[in-house]
């Protein structure tokens, strides 16, 4: 009895050890597998060249919208803070930005978000991928204020835009006020207009002349005789 006794405490032991040891060698399968499920996070040198036609320097938000033909995109919200350039867009000079999202297969569409008052004119926007050649993508023209404007080269010709319900930001101008219609009264009334002389005043002088002249006839007749 003593014996059986013993040899269960033993495999209760055996079995109480043996136990974590298992869980804990389970443990590195999880952490690998979490670690493959996350995305991928791909670098993009993005260098934005200003048309010498834009304004001198630009107060203007720009968002870029870079993408594959697979229809996956990298949006880069308001670029400020370049790694080289003077920022601010100014005209006639170059600003290189890093961005930063999901990782993309060749890039053939970029669009352009403008939101400003000053109408910031691009020339050219070139994207240096890791382990790709750079693509370049010519402008020299207006971007269109609060719109997406781009290029698509990809060959999915039926691939759109970026969706223009999500702007990456509100407009900073608000749309003018419209002019009021009908235009006010004016608070001064015109003045009456003048009122035609009356029959008996236009005659009145040229009567009084011929009494006067008949009373001097008289009285010279009377001196006379």
């Amino acid at each position: 009895m003593e014996l059986f006794s013993l040899s269960s405490i033993l495999l209760l032991l055996m079995l109480s050890f043996t136990s974590p040891i298992l869980s804990i060698s389970d443990q590195p399968l999880l952490i690998s597998s979490v670690v493959h499920d996350e995305k991928e996070s791909c670098p993009y040198t993005v260098i934005v060249t200003t048309s010498c036609f834009s304004p001198d320097l630009s107060r203007d938000q720009i968002t870029l919208a870079l993408g594959d033909a697979d229809g996956n995109k990298v949006v880069a919200p308001r670029l400020d803070e370049p790694l080289t350039g003077g920022g601010g867009f100014e005209k006639c000079s170059s600003d290189t930005f890093q961005v930063k999202g999901q990782c993309l297969d060749t890039i053939c569409s970029l669009y352009i978000y403008r939101s400003g008052p000053d109408g910031w004119i691009p020339e050219t926007v070139e994207i240096y991928e890791e382990g790709s050649k750079s693509v370049k993508f010519d402008f020299n023209k207006n971007v269109p204020d609060n719109t997406w404007y781009g290029h698509n080269y990809c060959n999915n010709t039926g691939l759109p835009p970026p969706s223009p319900g999500f702007p990456p930001f509100s407009p900073t101008v608000p749309p003018p006020h419209p002019p009021h219609f009908p235009p006010p009264k004016p608070s001064i009334p015109p003045p009456p207009p003048h009122a035609p002389p009356s029959a008996a005043s236009g005659l009145g002088g040229g009567e009084s002349l011929v009494v006067a002249s008949a009373a001097i006839l008289i009285a010279l007749a009377a001196v006379v005789v």
